[in-house]
């Protein structure tokens, strides 16, 4: 009986609501008729799903005030994918787990293909997954920008793709099984797939994208003047047959088994892109000199970090983490104290790489020879440059391998207008060629990262002097 009265009240309720709506319906055609009104159809329902579908369902707490937002192409109806940005990438994740954890979210540490494992968990009966990436700009980003040049227009070559636009080009690549690629080796494929995976993280994401559809251009003219058989990225491992320190990013083998190593650089049509950028450290291997950079780093020690309240001792202030937060609370004291040692540091650094250079006519051209011509027996290396999404080829290199066979007498000097510039001279007769040369710091970060905070400042060699 009770079961029954339940049911009759039910469908009750349910005439009074149509009643109702009829109703509503009436009245709404009649103020209608009276003052039409031009609808626009909207799908409020679609809308608000399309809205929703952009939140993080997260609560912004977690977080603790660092930049996130969820990434569209990454997330399902399974899980949502949160990107959050910072400069502290392991610390802040552990907080972020923490902090979750505390509000009583289940999460735990995953695994992916990325240098800082992500955080797993499950809100409100949905899945996340948190990625703690660099902060826009960094010199982490600077891998990426440089692998997207080198790795996309290999894998569009060998797929025998044409990218139309950079998303087009990234929504195609996000589909690739990377395990399966011929141009990419065994020992990279972490590498690559977290280069796809993290494209769009770049800041430079349409530059850079662009840039390896011009790439992938000149790996098209290429072939139209010999026929090639296969593209190698040669991010870690090298192809068969091509020594392990040849610098070329991407290698492109012919149908006659010729190999051809490509040195890719970006930059526009009016700028000038180094063609050589390496650290001092790898410069004095090169040279066979590691107990002439010791020796200089002593100097350095002495000269400069001695002067520095707190710094560990010679032997350990390299290594010692203690070094970077006394150089960044030294900054926060006394700036105009810390550039003016890091422009002291500077000046031996230079000093002391001219006169590396000075020392050996046959090694200072070995060295131009290797690493700045960057010439192999069996694979010679040309240097690409990448503009939008077009190319042309750097011919610097061209004058100085032509001078270089007759070069009688090398001497490297400092610029006199700038602290961070040097050269190279070359002569032969009354013929003189002479390199650009520069050397500074290239880190990002505080004080404890940069300037006086890196031990092996970067050496680049930016072209011909005007």
């Amino acid at each position: 009986m009770f079961i029954n009265r339940g049911i009759e009240g039910i469908n009750a309720s349910i005439f009074c609501l149509m009643d109702m709506e009829k109703r509503l319906m009436g009245i709404k055609n009649y103020v209608w008729q009276v003052r039409p009104v031009q609808e626009a159809h909207v799908n409020h329902l679609e809308k608000i799903q399309s809205f929703l579908s952009e939140e993080v369902s997260l609560p912004k707490e977690v977080f603790g005030g660092l930049s996130y937002e969820k990434n569209e192409r990454q997330s399902s109806a399974k899980r949502d994918v949160i990107i959050v940005r910072s400069k502290d990438r392991d610390s802040d994740r552990d907080e972020i787990l923490r902090n979750l954890r505390q509000s009583g979210i289940t999460a735990q540490l995953g695994s992916a293909q990325s240098s800082v494992d992500p955080i797993d968990g499950n809100h409100d009966g949905k899945n996340f997954r948190i990625f703690v990436k660099p902060v826009s700009g960094g010199m982490a980003e600077t891998t990426l920008n440089a692998s997207i040049t080198e790795l996309f227009p290999c894998i569009a070559f060998e797929l025998n793709h044409t990218p139309k636009s950079p998303q087009d080009f990234h929504e195609f690549l996000m589909g690739v099984d990377v395990g399966k690629l011929k141009c990419v080796g065994s020992k990279d494929i972490a590498a690559a797939q977290e280069t796809i995976n993290k494209a769009d993280t770049s800041s430079k994401f349409e530059e850079k994208m662009n840039n390896a559809i011009g790439v992938h251009q000149f790996i098209l003219d290429s072939a139209k003047d010999k026929s090639v058989k296969s593209v190698f990225w040669g991010y870690r491992q090298k192809p068969a047959g091509v020594p392990k320190n040849h610098p070329g990013d991407m290698f492109i083998e012919y149908s006659d088994g010729a190999k051809l190593g490509v040195s890719l650089k970006a930059g526009g049509k009016k700028t000038s892109e180094p063609q050589l950028n390496t650290y001092v450290t790898p410069v004095f291997n090169a040279f066979g000199e590691k107990r002439k950079l010791d020796t200089l780093m002593k100097t350095v020690y002495s000269q400069v970090y001695s002067k520095i309240q707190g710094m560990p001792p010679i032997n350990k202030f390299m290594k010692d983490r203690t070094t970077q937060k006394v150089l960044r609370d030294f900054d926060k004291k006394n700036n105009a104290e810390y550039e003016k040692l890091y422009n002291q540091y500077l000046e031996i650094m230079r000093d002391g790489i001219i006169s590396l250079f000075n020392s050996s006519k046959k090694k200072s051209i070995d060295y131009i020879k290797t690493e700045v011509l960057r010439d192999a027996p069996d694979v010679p290396t040309m240097v690409v440059k990448a503009i939008g999404s077009s190319w042309e080829e750097v011919t610097d290199k061209d004058a100085v391998g032509v001078f270089l066979p007759q070069v009688q007498f090398v001497r490297a000097y400092k610029s006199k207008s700038s602290k961070q510039n040097w050269f190279i001279e070359l002569k032969s007769g009354n013929e003189t060629l002479t390199m650009n040369m520069s050397i500074r710091t290239n880190k990002s970060g505080h004080a404890g990262q940069k300037k006086l905070g890196q031990f092996s400042l970067s050496v680049k060699y930016n072209g011909l002097a005007k």
